[in-house]
């Protein structure tokens, strides 16, 4: 698999930082206006009678992101927008910073996605949290299962400030269920790309 550094601008006093995406992957702003082309144009590659399926859960996840968005201070969001219609897979994955509340730090935060999530590290150094966060959701009578995960990254020099990540991935609509192979696979490749965040020095 082919990787690409992705580096994001610094913003409202926050460091920069660069992500490794996978080949096909992009980065757009929370209104998904720059990707939404490309990702329409794999989408109108599916067959008929699949392809208004296939947009009203990928417009179900995409309104879910953008509701994300109102609520957060969205760095930027990630998803496949550049891939063959057989390699498509609804999933996409949102920056945002989280700052503590209250007055309270970082540590604070994470000591309560522990003890309310059940957030564990997800690297060996145990700087990165991550915990579940799927949900199901009704949609034109029909039932929508997306998996995903929540991940929290200390910003350096900001003790009270953190860069979160969101993963969305759509498991199962219609009765149709992702394959737990592939599953495991876009939970991993997510996993793997919130991890090879590096802060820019300076």
């Amino acid at each position: 698999m082919s990787l690409r550094a992705e580096l994001v601008g610094g913003s409202a006093g926050m460091p920069a930082f660069a992500v490794l995406l996978p080949a096909g992957w992009e980065a757009t702003d929370a209104s998904f206006t720059s990707m939404r082309p490309r990702l329409d144009a794999v989408l109108d590659q599916f067959p008929v009678a699949n392809r208004a399926i296939m947009r009203a859960r990928v417009e179900e996840m995409m309104a879910t992101a953008r509701a994300d968005a109102s609520r957060a201070e969205i760095v930027r969001v990630f998803a496949p927008a550049s891939v063959a219609p057989e390699d498509f897979v609804p999933v996409s994955l949102v920056a945002s910073w989280l700052r503590a509340p209250g007055g309270g730090s970082l540590q604070d935060v994470g000591s309560g996605l522990i003890s309310t999530r059940g957030a564990t590290p997800l690297d060996p150094a145990g700087t990165i949290l991550r915990w579940g966060a799927d949900q199901r959701s009704e949609l034109e009578g029909g039932e929508v299962d997306i998996a995903g995960s929540g991940y929290l990254i200390p910003v350096p020099g900001q003790p009270a400030v953190g860069l979160m990540f969101r993963s969305q991935i759509l498991r199962g609509a219609d009765g149709a269920q992702l394959p737990d192979e592939a599953m495991s696979a876009i939970s991993l490749l997510c996993d793997g790309i919130v991890a090879s965040v590096r802060w820019r020095r300076g």
